[in-house]
Parts: structure tokens; C-alpha cells; sequence
């Protein structure tokens, strides 16, 4: 795998799932990955499992860095695979394009009943 920015090969795992050098320039949607995080969290504590089990921090960053707009684009970030494209990849698509997290999963849907 080669960095998407300079085209040097990619080694290290962090570096081969961000898709780019440690050394090369971020082009992360701040404004995006926010909304992912938010979304993990909900999903995390509706499942009840901590974040990191639904996409780890490096995969929410490679997803607000290349925004994927197709399943195949998406299945193409380390860490997704079948099973958690099939699970969240439509919510993640839709958050990519332009959707707020209340519209994917409602607050009220992840509250904690007494």
C-alpha cells in the first residue's frame, strides 16, 4: 500500500490505515469526525461495548481524512470489513454525506431507561 499524498510505501499499521506517511499533511474533516465520534459513542453505549469496539480512534480519523463515499470505498479503510460494513455502513455513508447524527440514531433511542 502507498501513501495517497506523497506515494511512498506504507510499513506501519497506523500509517497503512490512515492510508498516508505520519510526515505527510492531514486532510481531516474536522467537522466530520466529530460527527462520527458522537455517532460511535451513541452506537458504543447502545450496544454496550466500549468505543473502540465499534471503530477504533485511528479508523474514525482515516474515515474523516478520505471520506468515503461508496461501500467499496469504505470496506477499503483497515479495520472495516464485512461484517461492520454490513452492521454500520450505511449510517457511516450517510454521516460522510452530510447527515447530523440525530438523524441517524435519535438521542432519545440511546437513553438509558430507569
Amino acid at each position: 500500500m502507498s501513501c495517497r499524498i506523497c506515494g511512498a510505501t506504507l510499513l506501519a499499521g497506523p500509517d497503512r490505515k490512515l492510508g498516508r506517511c505520519p510526515t505527510c499533511p492531514s486532510d481531516m474533516d474536522e467537522e466530520l469526525h466529530g460527527r462520527l465520534r458522537e455517532w460511535r459513542l451513541r452506537v458504543a453505549g447502545a450496544q454496550k461495548v466500549p468505543a473502540y469496539v465499534v471503530f477504533t480512534d485511528a479508523t474514525l480519523t482515516a474515515m474523516a481524512e478520505r471520506k468515503p463515499g461508496r461501500p467499496e470505498e469504505l470496506i477499503a479503510i483497515a479495520g472495516i470489513g464485512p461484517r461492520k460494513l454490513g452492521l454500520y455502513g450505511e449510517s457511516v455513508l450517510a454521516l460522510v454525506g452530510g447527515a447530523t447524527v440525530d438523524e441517524i440514531c435519535p438521542q432519545k433511542t440511546f437513553e438509558i431507561e430507569s
